[in-house]
């Protein structure tokens, strides 16, 4: 049987990228400024909960909500600041709880490293590197991000449709 619903991927962070569709379809994409610079954590998540809330509301037919799984802070020590992974496992904290609460969406995570494989073909690229990569091999499937949140999303979602056209559905439903 064919996935029917809408597939949401998240890219989050304080802009935070997106994109939604159905596999098979065009997606939509974009992204959002869920706080200004410099804005307290607790404006960003909450900020992420009002936004994400106000998305799922306007889009019943989402059925599966996916995000970019935090990054073992070990591998990025020095490379970023503690209050920046605080901030990252607490965005996946908002939307977890969030969908929990709402109740009946599938919730995934996936590895940064998977996506770019996928995508990319290739995982061994510096970070700004696969960023422009991203943003070129979303323009030659014809889509358009608005930024490299959006392909990044974009290349998200494309992984998240291909695993459920190759492999059926693996997940688990979040109930309240």
């Amino acid at each position: 049987m064919a996935y029917s619903g809408q597939i949401l991927a998240l890219d989050l962070a304080r802009v935070t990228g997106w994109a939604l569709g159905r596999p098979g379809e065009m997606p939509r994409s974009g992204s959002v400024t869920l706080a200004k610079e410099g804005a307290s954590m607790a404006a960003v998540l909450s900020a992420c909960r009002r936004w994400l809330d106000e998305g799922l509301t306007g889009n019943p037919t989402i059925q599966l909500v996916v995000f970019e799984a935090p990054l073992d802070p070990s591998w990025i020590k020095g490379k970023t600041t503690i209050g920046t992974i605080r901030q990252q496992i607490g965005l996946c904290g908002v939307v977890e709880e969030l969908l929990y609460t709402r109740g009946g969406y599938d919730v995934r995570e996936a590895r940064v490293a998977d996506v770019r494989n996928h995508f990319l073909g290739s995982n061994k690229h510096k970070r700004e590197i696969a960023k422009q990569y991203t943003i070129t091999a979303c323009h030659a499937r014809g889509w358009d991000p608005t930024d490299d949140n959006a392909a990044d999303a974009l290349a998200l979602w494309d992984y998240q449709a291909t695993l459920l056209g190759q492999a059926g559905h693996h997940g688990r439903l979040v109930q309240a």
